[in-house]
């Protein structure tokens, strides 16, 4: 299992000009150093991977805000614009739900704001407290492959994953939309939407997960059931003159035996190949030659 906690550093410092910043630095500074802002001004962060938020734990996160009180402060970045949210979103929506109309912040310095950033930052800070939605990760990623242009190597790089991780979670959006949102809200598990990128066909795609969600089909019975989409590797058709012919192979012999060397007869059409014959040494050549000649 990754460490989160160097995953993160990492993805920090990676933002913030290569420094290394990590986490819970960030975390006591906004602690010590929050200033309180109007929850009207801030808006929401554009960027932010998480779309769908529990509205039983956003209450039962409300409840203990107004039990006691915002411990932890969002993070902000002041733009042009007014201020956008870095971080913090359950929290800010928390207190929206109980009425608040002030919210401590702490204001993200040293960046220059661009959505790429925002959107790094927000991954970053919810791979911190809670895993994003493996659609929520696929489509994060995509947006800072089609909006930033970054690489598959790039992203990795700065959210600390293997390449191959990244790659596997962009196969996701080959799924119908129908199955995104259903990977979504949790109807499905990653493991069987995978399953399901075996079967080519889009119709089929979605009949099948019907019945994954109608009839509680296990990963298990899943496999199984895709067993037979799994493309099987086409056999390497051999080349003409990997062909294996009785004739061919007794002229080989005979010229070996002549020769004395290793000879090879090597078909490149019907009608035409080549003879490669071997020399060790000076003295092998000349040999050869002189048996040529006679």
């Amino acid at each position: 299992m990754e460490n989160k906690t160097s995953a993160l550093g990492k993805g920090l410092s990676a933002i913030f000009d290569e420094k290394k910043i990590d986490v819970s630095f960030v975390e006591e500074s906004a602690k010590k150093n929050s200033t309180v802002l109007n929850v009207s001004e801030i808006r929401v962060n554009p960027a932010q991977p998480r779309e769908d938020f529990d509205e039983e734990k956003l209450k039962e996160l409300s409840d203990s805000i107004r039990q006691k009180g915002l411990i932890q402060p969002v993070t902000v970045k002041k733009t042009e614009n007014g201020y956008v949210l870095v971080s913090g979103e359950r929290r800010l929506r928390a207190v929206k739900l109980i009425g608040m109309e002030k919210i401590p912040v702490y204001f993200m310095e040293n960046n220059n704001g661009s959505d790429e950033d925002m959107l790094e930052l927000a991954l970053i800070e919810n791979l911190q407290r809670e895993d994003l939605n493996p659609m929520e990760l696929s489509d994060s990623y995509f947006k800072l492959i089609e909006l930033h242009n970054l690489t598959q190597e790039k992203i990795a790089e700065k959210v600390s994953k293997n390449r191959s991780t990244v790659a596997n979670y962009l196969r996701l959006q080959r799924l119908p939309i129908e199955i995104k949102i259903s990977l979504r809200k949790n109807e499905i598990t990653e493991a069987h939407a995978r399953l399901l990128l075996r079967v080519d066909n889009e119709d089929d795609q979605i009949t099948l997960w019907k019945r994954i969600v109608n009839e509680n089909i296990t990963v298990k019975n899943l496999q199984e059931i895709t067993k037979q989409d799994v493309k099987k590797p086409k056999a390497k058709k051999p080349k003409l003159g990997e062909i294996y012919d009785p004739y061919f192979q007794s002229v080989e012999d005979k010229l070996r035996n002549f020769l004395g060397t290793k000879v090879s007869v090597k078909r490149k059409s019907k009608y035409s190949g080549e003879i490669i014959i071997e020399y060790f040494s000076n003295d092998d050549l000349e040999r050869i030659i002189e048996k040529c000649s006679d």
